[in-house]
């Protein structure tokens, strides 16, 4: 399976994780995949821009939540981008939702100046896919 293909068809969130002195923190976020970069976007005040920060090393998940099972997870740096925060949100929303004219897209667009880019550098991806071994069990 080719993960880039994989990842740019995925419309389920990307599990984000970071290793803290606290425990783990995952978080999911709607991501989208450019230039062998992913893209999420959070709130100034959310507590994953404030563990980021400047970067961090990271943990990431994208994978399909019905049978056959297939993802994409790999490592990378995380980094948030406070100028880009409204661009990388016009492109998420344009990604999940099915146009600007509803209630979340409003809400979210009306918050859209404090919005963070979370830039994600990958240093590995690794692919997998039940397909053959769940066959017959799609739903």
């Amino acid at each position: 399976m080719d993960p880039i293909a994989f990842l740019n068809s995925q419309h389920t969130p990307l599990r984000l994780s970071l290793n803290r002195s606290r425990g783990a923190l995952i978080v999911p976020l709607w991501f989208y995949q450019e230039a062998d970069r992913l893209w999420c976007a959070s709130h100034e005040t959310s507590l994953i821009v404030r563990a980021i920060g400047t970067g961090v090393p990271c943990g990431f998940d994208v994978s399909t939540n019905d049978m056959p099972y297939r993802g994409v997870r790999g490592h990378g740096f995380a980094r948030c981008d406070p100028r880009s925060g409204a661009q990388v949100l016009e492109r998420l929303i344009d990604r999940y939702l099915p146009d600007r004219n509803n209630d979340l897209a409003r809400w979210l667009l009306s918050r859209a100046a404090g919005e963070v880019a979370i830039e994600i550098t990958p240093t590995r991806l690794r692919s997998w896919d039940f397909s053959k071994r769940m066959q017959g069990l799609a739903q």
